[in-house]
């Protein structure tokens, strides 16, 4: 378990004592046992993600739904507020995070009728509290992960409400990439920094692209980097290079690696240049 997420370990921690008290013979209890019902609207849902059926999996979403990612503690998680925005993850899921294929398998389910306030989750209401088997494909990696959601249906029995927990070491080694870090940081980092840099060269065009194109699955592993891209001025052999960056911390630790080196190999590179740009020739992601 990873120590860093003690807001979903409370969460599964909390349930489960939930569960032992639903059970006891309680005149008006704080929790109850709800409706098997619940479990089968969250597995089909489940069953859908796992398909790659995102378009069918909305219908079983409400408009305000909020999507928690286990990629830090109650404070600094990642939170998709809005069908649009959980639309928007999952609409480039497969190809932001490479995972191709899943299956989801030995689902074990804890349906809750909250009947009181809930410290951490603040929401009363049906919750189910899921565990279950995910295989995940990236290529020819596979990512054997047990994985901890708990959900949340308002009246109408939609789910507005996605709480996630689960070790992403092994996709993180699967995938070769964090895809939850890159794809958070982009949408709530603050401390998001652009470097623009000038580059001058003799080479055509056809080479400094054909270059950059080479190049680009380096970059895409660069940690921290959330996007590379170039424009041309209207100076000859004179190009712009913006860097987008998660930190100031992320752009200094590039300076020092070998790939950084290799950039003013090619090119005469004069950083923070005070000058117009004009359209994109080359981005590194989509």
């Amino acid at each position: 378990m990873n120590s860093r997420s003690l807001f979903y370990a409370s969460i599964t921690l909390f349930f489960i004592s939930i569960f032992v008290l639903a059970c006891g013979g309680q005149d008006k209890a704080t929790y109850e046992i709800a409706s098997a019902e619940y479990t089968q609207i969250a597995e089909q849902y489940l069953q859908h993600l796992a398909h790659q059926e995102f378009t069918d999996s909305y219908a079983f979403l409400a408009d305000n739904v909020e999507f928690k990612l286990p990629d830090g503690d109650s404070d600094t998680r990642t939170i998709y507020k809005g069908l649009d925005n959980v639309m928007k993850f999952w609409d480039n899921y497969v190809v932001e995070s490479g995972n191709n294929q899943a299956e989801f398998t030995d689902f074990v389910h804890i349906p809750v009728q909250v009947n009181q306030h809930v410290e951490f989750v603040n929401t009363q209401g049906v919750f189910d509290v899921c565990y279950f088997s995910a295989t995940l494909h990236y290529g020819s990696e596979i990512a054997w992960v047990r994985m901890h959601w708990a959900f949340h249906f308002n009246p109408e029995k939609r789910i507005d409400g996605i709480f996630t927990y689960y070790d992403r070491t092994p996709i993180i080694a699967a995938a070769k990439k964090n895809f939850l870090a890159s794809n958070s940081k982009l949408k709530t980092n603050n401390d998001m920094l652009i470097q623009t840099i000038k580059i001058k060269s003799s080479l055509s065009e056809d080479v400094l692209m054909k270059t950059a194109h080479e190049r680009a699955e380096k970059f895409r592993q660069v940690p921290g980097l959330l996007q590379k891209y170039y424009t041309k001025t209207d100076q000859p052999g004179e190009y712009i290079g913006v860097y987008v960056w998660d930190s100031q911390e992320s752009m200094q630790s590039f300076r020092a690696t070998e790939l950084a080196k290799t950039i003013p190999q090619a090119y005469q590179v004069v950083e923070a240049p005070k000058i117009e740009t004009t359209d994109v020739l080359f981005q590194l992601r989509d």
